[in-house]
């Protein structure tokens, strides 16, 4: 009986959906019965088989098909799906039991699972940078949950609104970045600001540490590879981080560092907007953004030729500056208060404000290791205190005695800086206590008036003792 007779009862427009579903030119359905006779023959078979479906229908599936792995299929009774079948353009098959209610065999299917072989080897690429990128999340994400928070530009000193101007404008477009400060400024939190703050935000953000990396490894790392590249490599081959990168954006830490022979890959993956995997053939086009960092004067390098001219203007379309912290001590104390209410939340201390004499020695001391280091201070001061305030006592020695202020007079003396300190608290309570009048004691609306976050006006608020 033909599929047209045994649905005779479907109405006109049922039977042409029906029709539509079975014989599709995706799956190109051929159906044996127990015997290996052809009931069924998708028209879109004609020019793999050299037969119509009139024509094949009623005939042993050797006669139409003389390689057919359908007999086989009959009396196994197991799906085999894979075989690669010439016709016009190579395609992969399945073959499949057709059962009754009992689980009797009485027939076979066999249809079209890949139309072409070069589908499957997108798909399956595909496939290998999604697995790339879970595997690379789910390395990140034990240090992202926690650091994520800190990702932000605090201060309003005028290198770090300059700083923040530039991370802003280049957020606006595609075009590389390259940002430069010593080590433990915040390059790091700079680029994720612009990476949040772009077109691409919601696509991959991911982070290379050149410096980190072995040199024999680099490449491969950034580029990826094909199975049997090297001795050692994966089985199936793996997708660089630019692949992982693909729609969104990636980090070059300490770029500084890469090698010659890689800047020049590099080079020519930022002109050509595409990657080859080590021990490929086919070069693979790659949509992403890049943004590089380094603590290193490329100048410098550029002058002795450890780093490539044409790579250092290619990448510095957009050029941030992140300050050492020593260069802004008026932002101190802001960053200080953040990263103290952030802390503060992930540890559960009872620290919520630092003493007058701490935040001197704070400002006073030239942070070395900058922000980085200024957070780990933080960090174990909090650690150490019992109460809501960090003390003088809780800072290590090298920066707490620089607060202890000596009244023995002469030129050593530091006296002098306590009437200017009261002067400067006279002001600030008289602004704030403006600033909350005018805004009708709303603290919400009186902090963004002053740019500083509500946490800080309270304290100043308590600090003054304004009637609010």
């Amino acid at each position: 009986m033909s599929h047209e007779s045994k649905f005779e009862w479907l109405s006109h427009i049922d039977r042409a959906l029906l029709d539509a579903f079975v014989d599709n030119p995706f799956e190109c359905p051929l159906v044996i019965d127990k015997d290996g006779i052809v009931r069924f023959m998708s028209r879109h078979n004609t020019r793999l088989f050299g037969f119509t479906p009139e024509q094949a229908v009623g005939k042993h599936i050797r006669e139409v098909n003389k390689n057919s792995h359908l007999p086989e299929t009959l009396i196994t009774g197991k799906v085999k799906v894979g075989d690669a079948m010439s016709g016009g353009r190579r395609q992969i098959i399945a073959w499949i039991p057709l059962l009754d209610e009992s689980g009797k065999i009485i027939g076979a299917l066999g249809k079209r699972v890949f139309h072409k072989i070069d589908t499957l080897k997108n798909l399956y690429q595909k496939l290998e940078i999604l697995e790339g990128q879970v595997e690379y999340y789910h390395k990140e994400v034990s240090n992202l949950k926690n650091s994520y928070k800190f990702y932000k530009i605090i201060g309003h000193s005028a290198l770090i609104q300059e700083a923040l101007r530039g991370a802003h404008q280049s957020a606006k477009s595609d075009a590389s970045v390259l940002i430069s400060g010593e080590s433990g400024t915040g390059k790091e939190s700079c680029a994720y600001f612009i990476h949040r703050s772009s077109k691409r935000q919601n696509g991959p953000y991911i982070r290379v540490n050149c410096a980190a990396l072995p040199t024999e490894l680099i490449e491969s790392e950034l580029f990826g590879y094909e199975k049997g590249a090297f001795t050692g490599a994966n089985f199936g081959g793996k997708p660089g981080k630019f692949e992982l990168a693909n729609k969104g954006t990636i980090l070059l830490d300490e770029i500084g560092d890469m090698p010659l022979n890689v800047q020049a890959k590099l080079l020519r993956v930022l002109q050509e907007r595409e990657i080859e995997r080590l021990g490929g053939t086919k070069p693979i086009k790659i949509d992403f953004r890049l943004i590089a960092s380094t603590n290193k004067d490329l100048q410098e390098m550029m002058r002795v030729g450890t780093f490539r001219m044409d790579l250092f203007y290619r990448l510095n379309t957009f050029n941030v500056v992140m300050p050492s912290l020593r260069s802004i001590p008026e932002d101190i104390p802001e960053i200080t208060l953040f990263l103290i209410e952030e802390l503060g939340r992930q540890t559960n201390s009872s620290v919520r404000v630092i003493s007058d004499e701490a935040m001197i020695a704070m400002q006073r001391y030239q942070w070395p290791g900058n922000v980085r280091e200024l957070k780990n201070v933080i960090e174990r001061a909090m650690i150490i205190a019992e109460g809501p305030m960090l003390q003088l006592e809780h800072l290590p020695v090298s920066i707490a005695e620089l607060g202890q202020v000596q009244n023995s007079g002469g030129a050593a003396s530091l006296g002098y800086l306590a009437p200017l300190r009261d002067a400067m608290s006279d002001t600030e309570k008289k602004i704030i206590t403006e600033v909350l009048r005018s805004a009708g004691g709303n603290k919400v609306k009186a902090a963004k008036i002053l740019g500083i976050q509500r946490s800080i006006l309270y304290q100043k608020i308590k600090r003054y003792k304004i009637a609010t």
